[in-house]
């Protein structure tokens, strides 16, 4: 079991708890850049030298894989609506 960094999540949680909603664009542009940074960690020489030379889990790699996997299903869906809604803006 992944014991963590002592992260501190009120102070995200406080940060990411706006008034202001984001569109499905602004949401999936979020998306992207969270898959951007998680493929960049993913192909980093230093995060690839951790699991070769067994400092951490080598499922840490297929745990992140699998992330890079899921929010790539979450971007299509969204993705989905604003592509719906740039057509239905287009016509």
């Amino acid at each position: 079991m992944w014991q963590g960094a002592n992260l501190n999540f009120i102070e995200i949680e406080q940060h990411n708890s706006s008034d202001k909603s984001m569109s499905p664009i602004e949401i999936l542009k979020q998306f992207n850049s969270c898959y951007v940074n998680i493929q960049t960690i993913a192909q980093d020489e230093n995060w690839l030298l951790l699991i070769a030379d067994k400092k951490i889990d080598p499922e840490a790699a297929t745990h992140l894989g699998d992330t890079l996997h899921y929010l790539g299903e979450a971007m299509g869906c969204v993705e989905e609506i604003v592509e719906v809604k740039f057509n239905q803006e287009a016509e």
